[in-house]
């Protein structure tokens, strides 16, 4: 049965949180339903709840966060309550950032760093996924074929992915923890300054370039430009190729995202999909 808002303050009750039944829910997400809600302390919480539970999620979230905490320059979540059906944590400073949030410092990039920096051993030791290149690429090209089964796609799109997989030179061939899906509504920020990262269920030892695909998509260039050199000043590796290499990542978003619209009967999606999908860029 789905999460309600009715069913995480019940069971956040019988995990020892006692909170006041006004609360905000947060719908946005596709993979949890949240919940705003005031302990009746007076403390601000955040409850999230896994809308299917099926193996989408990342069981090693709570201990990979207790693992970056002292080590980034940015707030992340602190879970005092994890039973596998709901995750709550008191709430971080900041707000969401928008679609407009342009980094006013280089905290993001410097973070980016210092996360691709950590050690990956500890962090595969945790549970997180880990994915060699060829595995990247067999990812990739199994996501593409499912979206060939359901959407029509632009021969030259599908030619510039194929010699992209093809290209093996042109990837990074050391692996990194990567945050990935550094979109704005996992960006908290104060006073246009970046202070958090939330949502950390799509961590993998990856392609450092899955960290760059949302700002590449949300930043004016100029912007990215000035995150990459913050990213390369504080230590980041950046590759011949690795712009061109981001912005074809960034081109998959129809393909993930038509895909999630099939699987859910969001027929928003699947129509944008079927628009984007059938232009060769």
């Amino acid at each position: 049965m789905p999460p309600s808002a009715e069913s995480m303050l019940r069971e956040a009750r019988e995990n020892g949180l006692d909170l006041r039944d006004q609360y905000e829910i947060d719908q946005s997400g596709w993979d949890y339903l949240v919940l705003h809600a005031t302990a009746t302390d007076g403390a601000d919480w955040i409850l999230r709840a896994p809308r299917h539970t099926d193996g989408l999620y990342l069981p090693a979230e709570g201990r990979l966060l207790d693992h970056v905490r002292p080590l980034l320059p940015v707030a992340v979540p602190d879970w005092r309550i994890n039973t596998g059906t709901l995750v709550a944590y008191p709430k971080l400073p900041g707000a969401q950032a928008d679609m407009r949030w342009t980094p006013t410092d280089d905290l993001l990039g410097r973070t980016i760093a210092i996360m691709h920096a950590l050690p990956t051993e500890p962090v595969r030791a945790l549970g997180v996924p880990v994915f060699t290149p060829d595995g990247q690429r067999k990812w990739i090209a199994d996501l593409i074929e499912q979206a060939r089964a359901e959407y029509v796609i632009a021969d030259e799109r599908l030619r510039r992915w194929q010699d992209w997989l093809d290209a093996t030179d042109r990837w990074p061939p050391d692996m990194v923890l990567a945050r990935g899906d550094l979109h704005p509504q996992h960006l908290l920020v104060e006073g246009g300054r970046l202070v958090g990262l939330i949502d950390w269920a799509d961590a993998t030892i990856g392609d450092p370039a899955m960290d760059f695909t949302d700002p590449y998509a949300n930043f004016a260039p100029a912007v990215f430009e000035r995150l990459l050199a913050d990213y390369e000043r504080h230590g980041g590796h950046v590759w011949p190729g690795m712009r061109e290499h981001i912005a074809l990542r960034a081109s998959l978003e129809p393909v993930i995202n038509g895909l999630y619209g099939v699987e859910t009967g969001r027929t928003d999606l699947i129509e944008q999909a079927r628009e984007q999908l059938s232009r060769s860029r």
